[in-house]
């Protein structure tokens, strides 16, 4: 079974739009859930990246050591551009078209309209005057849905916003947890209710 969600890492990346997904994955083990998934950073080259917010992350492979026979998913946080980074987007391309979960929070959503990805897919960002002021390529207003985060098919699109939901989304997609799990959660973290952990790791 294919088990490697990807999360491509760069200089000045958002890193809280993706602690959510690493948090998620990190408890397959205290759910008793049987550790189907793992996952790897992945960046240009093996060089040490500064995220926007200070730290430093060493990747655990590059780009063309992608393993291609069992990656799931690939996760692209938000960044201040994305313009040098043609590597990843190719590979976006092809993953997509190769029904491999394509996920992508604020920034990286400008990257994907550039690539023509929302002339196809429902979308969002984190605004539509953001993608149409940003993206020079984007003409596809009938796509785009007002919403913190949406699925269309095995793509994934959010606004700067949620990180919490765009992680929820990826879960249910790949099938993380039973979807009561999943639920609780998202319901935990969304609201902080004790209660909500208790069913969660019952």
């Amino acid at each position: 079974m294919k088990n490697i969600i990807y999360i491509y890492i760069l200089d000045t990346m958002a890193e809280w739009e993706i602690t959510y997904i690493t948090q998620a994955i990190s408890m397959q083990e205290m759910l008793k859930n049987k550790k189907k998934f793992i996952v790897k950073t992945v960046a240009k080259t093996n060089k040490t990246i500064t995220t926007l917010g200070g730290l430093k992350i060493t990747p655990d492979c590059t780009i063309e050591e992608i393993d291609e026979q069992n990656i799931v998913s690939l996760i692209l946080p938000g960044a201040q551009s994305f313009e040098d980074e043609e590597e990843i987007l190719k590979k976006v391309s092809i993953y997509i078209n190769k029904d491999i979960l394509i996920a992508g929070i604020c920034g990286s959503t400008l990257a994907f309209s550039n690539l023509g990805l929302f002339d196809k897919y429902k979308h969002t960002s984190n605004s539509l005057d953001y993608l149409k002021y940003f993206s020079k390529e984007y003409t596809a207003n009938n796509l785009y849905l007002d919403s913190n985060a949406v699925v269309d098919n095995n793509l994934i699109t959010a606004n700067s916003a949620s990180p919490l939901l765009f992680t929820k989304y990826i879960l249910e997609y790949l099938n993380v947890y039973p979807k009561k799990t999943i639920e609780y959660w998202y319901k935990y973290f969304s609201t902080g209710d004790s209660k909500y952990y208790s069913k969660m790791i019952s």
